[in-house]
């Protein structure tokens, strides 16, 4: 839920409960403020075009590992995908759409099973 869609009461509800909790701590805030910058940098690197994850920690000058963190975060919730490959590499490119795809949900026996509306 964004702040944009909550009422008056609901985002006064939120401020108290904030403040009883003392707030986001600063270590938090710097957290938050890192994964935005880097999973800015790597969609800006993607809208140039498919790349792999060596051309993408290249491109933004983070570390592989933390690249491909972000990247597999991205992809789960349908912000990224696979779009070929660059062997021994695969190339991921940005999923063009409005909205993320909904990731499919795995059966036990590791098959898609569909995805039901709510």
């Amino acid at each position: 839920m964004s702040a944009k869609t909550l009422t008056a009461e609901q985002k006064q509800s939120l401020a108290a409960l904030r403040k009883r909790m003392g707030g986001i701590s600063e270590e938090k805030r710097a957290r938050l403020k890192e994964q935005t910058t880097i999973r800015k940098a790597i969609r800006e690197a993607l809208a140039k075009g498919p790349v792999t994850v060596p051309e993408l920690a290249s491109a933004t000058q983070f570390p592989a590992q933390q690249v491909f963190w972000h990247l597999m975060g991205m992809r789960k919730y349908g912000l990224v995908r696979e779009v070929g490959d660059a062997d021994p590499y695969v190339r991921y490119g940005l999923v063009e759409s409005d909205k993320p795809a909904v990731p499919e949900k795995r059966s036990l026996q590791g098959t898609a099973a569909p995805s039901s509306a709510h």
